[in-house]
């Protein structure tokens, strides 16, 4: 059975995935893991991955459908006039059937590739659903028109702005995501941008992160490095965060307690008795990890935007 799907470029969070792997490749083998009748019993056998290039004209007739997702309508309105290329991924594994057999099979995964890189998608998100809301994110930067007599504020200079991953309008607001190396920018703009603009900071909480972000675009505006987000998660909070989302990820696709804590946790579980993984701290650990991803999930995720 093999299965070809087109794929925006994800964060992984498959049990089987490595940060030494190419990001392509811990997409493909989220997506597969996601779909297999026993997550736990899988085992990676080989990978390979291939580019073939492809024309504009062409990406939308072989790889999409006739009615076109939002998402899919924004990849192809952000990558016309740039050479394109299409990315194919492979992954040989062997996995459990419902039957509870062994059984080898291969996954494929196609990615787009623009100007040379894989295409992360500006926002893959439902245009009837979605809510400008800047003021959830400190670090989220507010322009609108400046009044008159307070210095010589002046329009937006897009050029200055360097790489642009995404432009949407969404409600009042003109949203742009800055690519950076070091950590997005997110800007919003209120008004036209022929007027000058000045930078909005609201007296209140998270003063520090909002003027941090503001530092930011000012330095990326001068041309230098803008440096790291001041609300960037720490390496082991981004691990943990992983990790919850493969709690999640797995519960989806049918695992059991059990089985996420064999994979995330020790394996000598699968072959404790009834009792012993009733008392395990193994199984203590799962719940308590499973309670705060439906938490992060069901609205917490918002404590992130502030850091927290």
């Amino acid at each position: 059975m093999k299965r070809v799907i087109l794929l925006a470029l994800l964060c992984c969070s498959g049990a089987a995935c490595s940060s030494l792997d190419k990001p392509e490749i811990r997409a493909c083998e989220r997506k597969l893991i996601a779909g297999l009748k026993s997550p736990s019993s899988y085992k990676r056998i080989d990978t390979s991955v291939w580019d073939d290039d492809i024309a504009f004209r062409d990406l939308a007739g072989r790889y999409f459908g006739t009615e076109l997702e939002p998402q899919q309508e924004q990849l192809l309105d952000e990558v016309k006039d740039k050479k394109l290329a299409v990315r194919h991924t492979s992954i040989e594994y062997d996995a459990d059937n419902s039957y509870g057999a062994a059984i080898r099979d291969s996954f494929y995964c196609n990615f787009v590739v623009v100007d040379g890189e894989l295409y992360a998608p500006s926002a893959a998100y439902d245009p009837k659903l979605a809510v400008a809301r800047p003021d959830l994110s400190p670090s989220s930067i507010v322009l609108a028109p400046s009044l008159d007599g307070i210095g010589a504020a002046q329009p937006l200079d897009m050029k200055m702005l360097g790489a642009v991953r995404a432009r949407m309008k969404i409600g009042d607001f003109l949203h742009f995501i800055l690519a950076d190396s070091d950590g997005d920018e997110h800007i919003w703009v209120s008004g036209s941008l022929d007027l000058p603009l000045a930078m909005i900071l609201p007296i209140g909480r998270d003063p520090f992160a909002r003027l941090a972000a503001a530092e930011r675009l000012s330095r990326r505006l001068l041309g230098v490095a803008s440096g790291p987000p001041a609300l960037r998660p720490t390496p082991f909070r981004r691990q943990h965060l992983l990790t919850l989302l493969q709690v999640l990820d797995g519960h989806q696709a049918g695992a059991s307690r059990r089985e996420l804590a064999a994979v995330l946790i020790d394996g000598d579980v699968r072959d404790y008795s009834a009792a012993e993984w009733s008392d395990s701290r193994q199984r203590k650990r799962i719940n308590r990890w499973f309670a705060e991803a439906v938490e992060l999930r069901d609205g917490g995720y918002l404590r992130l935007l502030r850091g927290h």
